[in-house]
């Protein structure tokens, strides 16, 4: 897997990219959006997105989403006052464009990721162009097929290789059931050397905890400070006590699952031999007796003394021993007759 940075954070590497997705939650108030920033640097995301959109450019007029962003857009101005507030908390900040002229104030913010949306990823221009600009690019992947993912990342990778794809399942909300948390396996497997991570609609946190326990290196969720708000996204969105709470379950996960070699910890290795069994008489076995099933054992005993391990069982009977010992006693190397 291809590693690599967005500003001061390594991504794909042990700690999960944990994404505050704003999009327009700030309902167009250059304050709420401050509020959010600042609410979701306290609860431990490591970057905040916002949904840049020009409703002239993206949507027909009088659509349902035209209103939307009409009236929920910030300005230049206030996106740049934003930039530098969520620099000065020191958490990144990035965008989603809707359309070319949402890109070039992406492009003038100096963002240092760009998100394509689920709705967005057949929008082959619109991403060819925003790989020119050399930046990491985070894939969400609702509504696609495996073909179409493959042909966006294709587009992306004739620029550069910092791409990230998301699972998503873009239902508002998503209902458990509908989640398909095994497309990251598949996504893994087939873009072995990208960032693979997880965009989530469902309502809780559910999801994203199996999505990190299933491998995912980022990890996207909505967020408002009030999910009673009316819109889709406040409704789908973690307010800060349950980010919080979502952010230190990924970080116990991320613990939890450690490394993909399977050997025993230094707290094992101290303990082992009080665990496992040892080879000892069963009975009293005399000086020069042979060992037999009938009088050695294999039992757990308190000793720190040097011992013959289980496996060693076959090997050791028919042996004599150089010494009289008592029952319970642990056979070693040195009380046989070599």
């Amino acid at each position: 897997m291809y590693n690599f940075k967005i500003s001061n954070k390594t991504i794909g590497k042990k700690s999960v990219f944990v994404i505050a997705e704003i999009g327009i939650n700030h309902n167009g108030s250059y304050k709420n959006c401050r509020q959010l920033i600042k609410e979701a640097k306290k609860s431990g995301a490591d970057a905040v997105k916002l949904q840049i959109v020009n409703p002239n450019e993206s949507y027909v007029t009088k659509t349902k989403s035209y209103k939307v962003f009409k009236r929920n857009s910030l300005n230049f101005n206030e996106l740049k006052k934003i930039r530098e507030y969520a620099a000065k908390l020191k958490i990144i900040i990035f965008a989603t464009p809707g359309d070319f002229s949402s890109l070039e104030i992406i492009k003038k913010l100096k963002f240092p990721v760009i998100k394509i949306s689920s709705g967005l990823l057949t929008n082959y221009p619109l991403i060819s162009k925003a790989a020119s600009l050399k930046k990491p690019i985070i894939l969400s992947t609702g509504f696609s097929n495996l073909y179409e993912i493959n042909q966006a990342a294709k587009i992306i990778k004739k620029k550069h290789n910092k791409l990230i794809i998301l699972k998503c399942t873009s239902i508002y909300p998503a209902k458990i059931s509908k989640l398909n948390l095994s497309g990251i396996k598949t996504l893994q497997n087939m873009f072995k050397r990208n960032i693979i991570g997880y965009s989530d609609h469902s309502l809780g946190e559910l999801a994203c905890i199996i999505a990190v326990s299933l491998g995912a290196k980022v990890i996207e969720k909505h967020f408002t400070l009030n999910n009673k708000k009316k819109s889709v996204d406040h409704s789908i969105s973690l307010m800060p006590k349950e980010f919080s709470e979502m952010v230190k379950k990924i970080r116990l996960v991320e613990k939890s699952l450690g490394n993909k070699c399977e050997f025993p910890t230094k707290e094992e290795l101290r303990v082992k031999r009080f665990f496992q069994r040892t080879i000892v008489s069963s009975k009293i076995i005399k000086k020069g007796e042979k060992l037999s099933k009938s009088n050695i054992s294999i039992k757990r005993i308190n000793s720190i003394g040097t011992r013959i391990e289980p496996r060693y069982y076959f090997s050791i009977l028919g042996k004599k021993l150089n010494k009289t010992i008592k029952a319970d006693v642990i056979i070693n190397k040195k009380s046989i007759i070599q």
